[in-house]
């Protein structure tokens, strides 16, 4: 049974939503049962996981959202938190390398956090997935947070990236660059996270 049946009656789903604004990619990958059962483990909430699994990994809206394995970004990720904490699993990218993740707080009770790169930044951006799926589709936190013009101008200008590339600023922003699309490049996210992360420090 899909995730998605018990809303087919009258009323879309927060994920359905998603799924019609943000289009999935062509060529996304099924999550391996190693991946789901450690973030299982990691208390990462079911709804994520059943999201996972029916999609898999890649490019949704052409990459303006990534849904990552976190495996791939455990390295970098660890290194801006400054420890390695598996209560805390990346399972989300913007096209520009900023992280969404999951926060086991433990007792059941966890938030979504999101981790600006550029700005050197940590908030919340949810207390629940459906508040998170709602986040994501919202028209203002898709242009300010997710920077749907300049997406857009740099997928013009560079084309649709794979999953593990991600449009950057160069010079970085904390470095003096500009959210412009001059300075916009393209690259792999995980090598560029790391190193935003060092040139801070």
């Amino acid at each position: 049974m899909g995730i998605f049946d018990s809303f087919k009656k009258n009323k879309k789903s927060g994920w359905e939503k998603f799924v019609e604004k943000y289009k999935p990619g062509k060529e996304l990958v099924k999550p391996s049962d190693h991946i789901i059962g450690a973030c299982r483990s990691a208390g990462v909430d079911e709804q994520i996981l059943d999201f996972i699994k029916e999609y898999g990994f890649g490019n949704y809206g052409d990459g303006i959202i990534k849904l990552i394995d976190p495996e791939d970004y455990m390295d970098s990720f660890y290194k801006w938190l400054g420890k390695e904490d598996y209560s805390r699993i990346p399972f989300m990218m913007t096209g520009f390398g900023d992280l969404f993740y999951f926060r086991n707080l433990g007792d059941g009770e966890y938030d979504i956090s999101f981790l600006d790169i550029h700005y050197r930044n940590i908030s919340v951006a949810a207390y629940t997935v459906e508040e998170f799926v709602e986040y994501l589709i919202d028209s203002e936190v898709e242009e300010k947070i997710l920077r749907r013009k300049l997406f857009d101008e740099a997928k013009t200008k560079f084309g649709v990236l794979p999953l593990n590339e991600i449009y950057f600023f160069t010079p970085a922003l904390v470095t003096g660059g500009g959210e412009e699309i001059k300075y916009v490049n393209k690259g792999d996210a995980a090598v560029h996270q790391c190193i935003l992360f060092d040139w801070g420090n």
